[in-house]
C-alpha cells in the first residue's frame, strides 16, 4: 500500500485498493484516493462547506476498521456542511506531519486542523526510528537551541546494486521491507536492554535520551503551531494513548512481565507532560486517555487486541470526545 517519497519518506500509493485482514478482528476493503490518502476525494474548490483537516499516523488512517467507522467519518456524519479530511498515513511522526501541512495547507485552506499524537512511538519516530522506508527526522541542538529537519536519504534498496532481475524486484518488494522490519523489531525486542515504549516514556526518573525526545517533541509542536498560526488556521493537538495505558490488566501485566516496580512508573506521565506544556504555551490540546480509560472501565472493548488500534467502538468514543472538545472551545457550532 506504500511507496517511497523523497520528501516525506513514504506515502500511500494513489488509487491503490486492497483487503485488510487481521484474523478475528478485520476483514474489509479499503481504497486510497487520487492524492494518496484513505478518504473520499477532496471537496471541490467551489464547495462552501467548512473543512477540518485531520493529520496523524495509523490511528488516523485507521485501516483496521471499515470506512464509515473511522472517527473522522463519524465526526463528519455528525456535523452539518463540514468535510472532515483524513490525512493519516501509517508510521508518520510530527516531522512528517509538519512537512505534510507545509505541502497541503495552502492547497486545502482548511478552517481547522486536528493533529493526532500517538504516545507509543511518535517520540521515537521524530528522532528517525526505522519504519519501512527511511524517514525525515528532527535534530535538536542544545548548544545553539535550534531544531533542524533532516530529509531522508534514498531508500536502502536504491543503494544496492545487482544485475539479477529477481533481486532487483525483491529488494523493491513489500516482502523485503516486511521481513527487514520484523528482523529489526525482533533484534530490539530480545535485546537485554529492551523496554516497551509505554514503560520507557512513563518512567518517573527520565533518562537523558527521554529528555531529548520530549524536548524535540515540544519544539516540533511549537513549530507546527507557529506555521498554522502563520497561515491563519487554528490547530488542536489530540493525544492518542496506547492500549497498555488504557487497560488496567494490560498495564499491570506489562510491568510484571518486564520485572518493573509499579512505583517507578507513572501511567499518565507523557500525557501529563504534554498537557502541561500545552497549557504553558497556549496550545489547544485534548488528552483522550481519561475518556478511553473511563469507557474501558465500563466494560467496553475499545482497541483491537492484536492489531492494537481503535476498533469501531473506540473510534466512536474518540469522535464524541473530539466533538465535545471542539464545541467547548467554540471551534465548531
Amino acid at each position: 500500500m506504500f511507496e517511497p517519497d523523497p520528501y516525506l519518506g513514504w506515502k500511500f500509493i494513489s488509487n491503490k485498493a486492497g483487503y485488510i485482514i487481521y484474523p478475528g478482528e478485520a476483514h474489509h476493503y479499503i481504497e486510497i484516493n487520487s492524492i494518496g490518502f484513505r478518504d473520499n476525494p477532496l471537496p471541490p474548490d467551489h464547495d462552501k462547506s467548512r473543512k477540518i483537516l485531520v493529520v496523524g499516523d495509523s490511528f488516523v488512517s485507521n485501516i483496521s476498521v471499515e470506512d464509515n467507522d473511522v472517527f473522522t467519518e463519524v465526526i463528519e456524519h455528525r456535523l452539518k456542511n463540514t468535510a472532515v479530511i483524513n490525512f493519516g498515513v501509517n508510521g508518520y511522526g510530527q516531522v512528517q506531519e509538519y512537512l505534510l501541512l507545509k505541502k497541503w495547507l495552502p492547497i486545502i485552506n482548511p478552517d481547522l486542523i486536528i493533529l493526532v499524537i500517538f504516545i507509543k512511538n511518535d517520540f521515537t519516530d521524530n528522532m528517525g526510528e526505522y519504519w519501512m522506508y527511511p524517514r525525515p527526522f528532527a535534530s535538536w541542538s542544545e548548544e545553539d537551541q535550534t531544531l533542524k529537519i533532516i530529509y531522508p536519504p534514498q531508500p536502502a534498496f536504491a543503494k544496492k546494486t545487482t544485475t539479477r532481475p529477481f533481486w532487483k524486484f525483491y529488494l523493491k518488494s513489500h516482502l523485503y521491507h516486511f521481513l527487514d522490519r520484523k528482523i529489526r523489531f525482533l533484534i530490539t525486542k530480545f535485546s537485554q536492554d529492551y523496554i516497551p515504549p509505554e514503560l520507557f516514556l512513563c518512567r518517573s526518573q527520565p533518562s537523558e535520551k527521554m529528555e531529548l525526545m520530549f524536548r524535540t517533541m515540544k519544539e516540533l509542536l511549537l513549530k507546527i503551531e507557529g506555521y498554522a498560526d502563520e497561515i491563519g488556521v487554528p490547530i488542536v493537538f489530540a493525544l492518542a494513548p496506547t492500549i497498555i495505558q488504557v487497560e488496567d490488566e494490560l498495564w499491570a501485566s506489562t510491568l510484571l512481565n518486564h520485572g518493573k516496580n509499579s512505583e517507578d512508573y507513572i501511567r499518565t506521565l507523557p500525557n501529563d507532560k504534554l498537557m502541561q506544556f500545552a497549557n504553558n504555551n497556549n496550545l489547544l490540546m485534548v488528552d483522550l486517555l481519561p475518556i478511553l480509560q473511563s469507557e474501558e472501565k465500563k466494560g467496553k472493548t475499545l482497541y483491537n487486541r492484536n492489531e492494537q488500534h481503535w476498533n469501531s467502538e473506540g473510534n466512536r468514543v474518540v469522535a464524541r470526545s473530539l466533538l465535545d472538545y471542539l464545541k467547548s472551545n467554540s471551534l465548531i457550532e
